[in-house]
């Protein structure tokens, strides 16, 4: 099975934003993307021991008691943001630990916990850390009020957490495909000029079988100005000749 591109928390390539970045202030949606990531299985490797800091909200072992100082939160997150887009996960898991210190209702932080621990499914303890990527960024959507680039997030580990679970043979896989279809629905009545948008959600076709669709969210994508992976398009494209 061939390799495709993925949502952002898969990789922090730095390409132009397409609207405001979070650290001022706004709803940001921003195309970083570009990973190859294995369609069909998900490795569950060796669990990682990590240190409290390293952990969302400190592991739950450590409940700082410090005031509520939002400003100090936000400058935690953007630099938080800037460890996670340079590649740098155990710091900016640091960072966003900070910012949700500061104010419990971060939605950068839970945004940010979300993104880093899909990050760390590829790696290890998939299915823990991709349940684990869907509460956080659950969160962040709870505290935005339905922010397009976190439901589009959201979605995206909805997708590969039910293609996981399709894989292992669980038949609750079906409730994340459908429950990411409608996120992905959500999205695009918010934001419907964003070209991830509807490349992940052509991965969620992909998976589901549903070729025709996949390949005309594809479409969009392309119109929109995303160059996707010529292994998945060429995979995608052999799927529709048999």
């Amino acid at each position: 099975m061939g390799l495709s591109e993925g949502s952002r928390f898969l990789h922090p390539q730095k390409i132009a934003p397409l609207l405001k970045a979070p650290d001022e202030g706004v709803s940001y949606i921003k195309m970083k993307t570009t990973i190859l990531i294995i369609l069909y299985i998900f490795c569950n490797m060796a669990h990682a021991e990590r240190a409290m800091n390293e952990m969302p909200m400190y592991g739950g072992s450590h409940n700082p008691t410090v005031a509520k100082n939002k400003e100090y939160s936000i400058s935690a997150a953007k630099l938080g943001w800037k460890y996670y887009y340079d590649g740098d996960l155990d710091t900016a898991i640091k960072r966003f630990n900070q910012s949700w210190m500061f104010d419990r209702n971060s939605k950068d932080a839970y945004w940010g916990f979300g993104l880093i621990m899909g990050r760390r499914a590829i790696e290890e303890d998939t299915e823990i850390n991709l349940n684990e990527s869907v509460k956080y960024l659950e969160k962040a959507n709870e505290l935005s009020n339905n922010d397009p680039g976190i439901l589009v997030d959201l979605a995206f580990s909805k997708t590969l957490l039910g293609n996981y679970l399709k894989q292992n043979k669980k038949a609750s896989y079906k409730k994340y495909f459908e429950e990411a279809d409608n996120l992905f629905v959500k999205a695009a009545q918010l934001e419907n000029k964003y070209p991830l948008l509807y490349f992940n959600w052509s991965v969620l076709k992909f998976y589901e079988g549903s070729y025709s669709e996949a390949k005309s969210k594809l479409k969009l994508a392309k119109n929109l100005g995303y160059t996707p992976d010529p292994n998945y398009e060429k995979e995608l494209n052999g799927k529709l000749k048999k």
